[in-house]
């Protein structure tokens, strides 16, 4: 088992066989979590981080319907999550701000 200094970003352990790519870069999810977040059988993935009326939250999918529900709400205090979640806060604002705006005349 290899020891991390930072804990999983979706479930919070220090301990994982190995480290995975998620959404907030590199080895910021465990072993198991990051299995989930990749493809698997040709499923999209089982989880993902997304922002919801301006909070990051944590999704998962119901593995027999692959409906997806939300879990819980991120931790802001890790600064992973944090700098993930200005990112997308950016994002979505440059988005929208480029949208045509169409005007009635």
């Amino acid at each position: 088992m290899s020891r991390h200094k930072l804990p999983c970003t979706r479930c919070g352990t220090f301990v994982s066989s190995t480290w995975r790519p998620g959404p907030c870069g590199t080895s910021s999810l465990c072993n198991t979590c990051g299995v989930q977040y990749m493809r698997r059988q040709g499923r999209p993935r089982m989880i993902d981080l997304v922002m919801d009326e301006g909070q990051a939250v944590w999704m998962s999918r119901n593995p027999g319907t692959l409906q997806w529900r939300e879990e819980h709400v991120a931790d802001l205090k890790d600064v992973r999550i944090r700098q993930w979640s200005n990112h997308e806060t950016e994002r979505i604002e440059f988005v929208e701000s480029k949208k045509r705006k169409f005007v009635d005349l």
